[in-house]
């Protein structure tokens, strides 16, 4: 018996902020992921951190167990501390794949709710895009027909101490009116097609980034932002809690011309430290069963 249960990271959030008072998110799950393995060839637990464990641990007693008879292991392709959802998506994968391998398949909000009690998450439990809190769970908005997006994925480098980054969101103001407005560009992106949709997911994730600012300030974004316009790109998100900075690029532009506008990119803007090109997908799970 094998099962295999990926879970995408995302390139930080096309939008972040909060909306009578509670903080919510809309995702960006990226094709980059943690992959969890359950299998009666394993024993033990392998590359499992303690958030990892911690959500095995949940996700057996939300289903009634008590141990794990066979072997986890967990092999993860998401760089750590970037603001790239690497603990979310161990967490999501480790916990789906427990359950499943006692036949229970846990839901997005489930799983959301196992992630939540470890650490605020990123919400790429569900499928789609999605408008949710990443500190109670709750879901506003999901979206379905993801555009495969291009992202050009930087790194600002040093840390981010998440505590001291939220409290002074809580302590920013009241922007709800801002954050109403980027909500509605988002809803009128998914209301219509093609290149049209992709320019207010463009335009809606960089004035989210612009308005991080004051509470997480990039040194440079405005200018480095101006650069991927200049280049063509539909706009830049960010890590709003982290470090990463991701050019949008519309889906149907060759990698070719994305490769070399990226590199053009990097060697007009050394300060940023291009890390990979990846893809916006959809969010949620995918799990093999094997025999």
């Amino acid at each position: 018996m094998e099962i295999i249960v990926k879970a995408p990271a995302s390139c930080g959030e096309l939008i972040e902020g909060a909306l009578a008072g509670t903080p919510f998110l809309v995702t960006a799950p990226i094709s980059v992921y943690a992959t969890a393995t359950v299998s009666d060839a394993l024993t033990g637990m392998h590359g499992l951190g303690a958030k990892a464990e911690e959500a095995v641990a949940r996700a057996l007693a939300h289903i009634g167990k008590e141990t794990l008879p066979w072997g986890m292991r967990l092999d993860s392709e998401v760089p750590q501390g970037k603001g790239m959802a690497s603990s979310s998506a161990d967490i999501t994968a480790c916990a789906y794949a427990a359950a499943r391998a006692f036949g229970r398949e846990l839901t997005a909000r489930e799983l959301m709710d196992i992630a939540i009690a470890i650490e605020p998450s990123d919400g790429i439990a569900f499928e789609g895009l999605s408008c949710v809190s990443h500190t109670t769970g709750e879901r506003f908005g999901q979206y379905r027909n993801v555009p495969l997006i291009s992202i050009s994925v930087f790194d600002v480098g040093g840390e981010v101490d998440t505590i001291a980054y939220y409290k002074s969101k809580r302590g920013g103001g009241n922007q709800d009116e801002a954050y109403q407005r980027l909500l509605d560009t988002v809803d009128r992106a998914f209301r219509t097609e093609g290149y049209r949709q992709e320019i207010l997911l463009g335009q809606a994730a960089t004035a989210s980034a612009r308005m991080n600012q004051e509470h997480l300030l990039k040194e440079g974004l405005d200018d480095f932002i101006t650069l991927a316009q200049e280049k063509g790109a539909l706009g830049v998100n960010v890590a709003h809690s982290g470090t990463v900075v991701g050019v949008l690029w519309a889906s149907d532009m060759p990698t070719a011309d994305v490769a070399q506008r990226t590199r053009q990119m990097a060697e007009v803007f050394p300060r940023y430290t291009y890390m990979q090109t990846v893809r916006l997908i959809s969010g949620g799970i995918i799990c093999e069963v094997r025999a």
